[in-house]
């Protein structure tokens, strides 16, 4: 028992929950952007779906949808966000938080992960 580590993730904090709602309120603010060039993003664990524009991370996405990925640095560094795209068109943008491995076998960071097409991700 002496190597032995426990963490534990409890109950959403209530300032991430803020942070959530603010990031909803920024997006419910943010200027029309034409039908054409929204894109869907689709997370297939929970079965919601929202069409988002260019700008958009897949951390908004599922923001504006009321769905908490965690993150802890919001720049791609330390990899919390790390989630499983299993089809679509996204730029990744990280600041060393991801291997070669697991963007290879499909994993982005969510929170500098733009949406450039229609996405699915398992969240």
């Amino acid at each position: 028992m002496q190597h032995y580590h426990e963490e534990s993730f409890g109950a959403t904090p209530a300032d991430v929950r803020e942070d959530v709602k603010e990031l909803a309120e920024q997006a419910a603010e943010a200027p029309d952007v034409p039908l054409a060039d929204l894109n869907q993003v689709e997370f297939t664990a929970t079965g919601k779906s929202i069409r988002v524009g260019p700008r958009d991370t897949v951390h908004s996405a599922a923001a504006q949808l009321g769905l908490h990925i965690p993150k802890a640095c919001g720049m791609g560094i330390c990899g919390t966000c790390k989630v499983l795209k299993t089809s679509g068109e996204v730029v990744m943008e990280h600041n060393g938080g991801i291997s070669e491995e697991e963007v290879a076998e499909g994993y982005v960071l969510s929170c500098c992960t733009r949406v450039t097409g229609n996405v699915e991700v398992v969240y």
